[in-house]
């Protein structure tokens, strides 16, 4: 009779132990990386004005159409921004200074900045002219 106390704080402190885990283990699905991608996938925002001067490059880019650049807005799609969040991350990204525009290549290079992604896409059309 002088256990059953002990028993009980024992067999109490497992479940707690035990839920906790648990719930530890039902998180870790939000922080795994997503595969690298077949394409290029550039990150923007409605309204930045870096991602305008990005936006206009591409309307004016005479390599446009023989690379698949996907575009998603993040700011007011909460998967977006999940996938965004999640690239720039595995690219070593504080979480809080994650920013737009952001270019994630299919080699799983993160690029960041307007000027940057500009200069990415320019030497891309060079490269093609001299193959």
């Amino acid at each position: 009779m002088k256990r059953l106390p002990l028993i009980t704080l024992l067999a109490t402190l497992a479940i707690i132990i035990g839920g906790a885990f648990l719930l530890s283990k039902k998180e870790a699905p939000d922080s795994t990386n997503l595969p690298l991608p077949s394409s290029y996938e550039y990150f923007w925002g409605d309204g930045c004005p870096h991602c305008a001067e990005v936006q206009e490059f591409f309307d004016s880019w005479e390599g446009k159409d023989k690379i698949d650049i996907q575009k998603y807005e993040v700011w007011s799609s909460r998967e977006n921004a999940q996938r965004l969040r999640k690239r720039a991350v595995s690219c070593g990204f504080q979480s809080n200074k994650i920013g737009v525009p952001l270019l994630f290549t299919p080699e799983g290079k993160c690029i960041s900045g307007d000027k940057p992604i500009i200069d990415f896409f320019k030497q891309i059309e060079i490269d093609e002219k001299e193959s």
